[in-house]
């Protein structure tokens, strides 16, 4: 049974690729693999073609900086490895959130800011597609800083305070935090164990990074 239809293809240098299905590849070649730089689209009902991704190869798989244009209206641009999101990149979510830092083979890793629909936003770390690790979370909405510790998308340790623009902000709260009145408050929060097993390390300027690459 034939399941493709050959549309000037090489094994070496450039040329198409219609499968049966209705991918369409443009790009180059390598030994009969996708390998180089190409775009794969999709052909729709009317005739026309949906891109799909547009970028590098490496043996027929998304391997290096490459566009990824999904069919829930997700956005992805960025580093892939083995057909998989992997290292540096920003994802736009249909939903109007958006995600910017480090993957591993398509879940959020390392460092990472996310802001929600609404401004709010976390910075710190990921593990597994949760926030877990050092990180901040700014209630933009109220006004407030949230700096702690995050384990499986919750967080088990914190500190809030007002950030400067708080009475500018949608929903200021009504009255500001009260001044810090335990000794050494900051100390105690680094001095635990959770705290200490996070390698912070250089992490502000690290992050500073992730984010200056927006």
């Amino acid at each position: 049974m034939c399941t493709v239809h050959l549309v000037r293809v090489v094994s070496d240098g450039k040329g198409l690729f219609l499968t049966y299905t209705g991918k369409l590849y443009e790009g180059d070649w390598f030994k009969g693999f996708r390998h180089g730089y190409g775009t794969l689209s999709n052909k729709l009902l009317n005739g026309t073609y949906n891109l799909e991704y547009r970028g590098e190869w490496v043996r027929g798989k998304p391997e290096g900086a490459g566009w990824r244009y999904y069919e829930n209206g997700n956005v992805y641009f960025g580093f892939w490895r083995r057909g998989q999101r992997h290292g540096y990149g920003k994802m736009w979510y249909a939903d109007g959130t958006f995600y910017v830092g480090y993957w591993n083979m398509s879940k959020k890793e390392g460092l990472g800011m996310f802001v929600q629909v609404n401004g709010n936003r976390y910075e710190g770390n990921w593990h597994q597609d949760m926030k877990n690790g050092i990180g901040r979370f700014y209630h933009l909405h109220t006004g407030q800083l949230q700096e702690g510790c995050w384990q499986d998308n919750i967080c088990v340790m914190s500190k809030m305070s007002d950030i400067e623009i708080r009475q500018f902000c949608y929903f200021p709260s009504e009255y500001p935090i009260p001044p810090e009145t335990l000794r050494e408050s900051k100390k105690i929060l680094e001095d635990s164990e959770f705290w200490l097993k996070q390698q912070i390390g250089n992490i502000d300027n690290k992050l500073k990074f992730c984010i200056d690459k927006m």
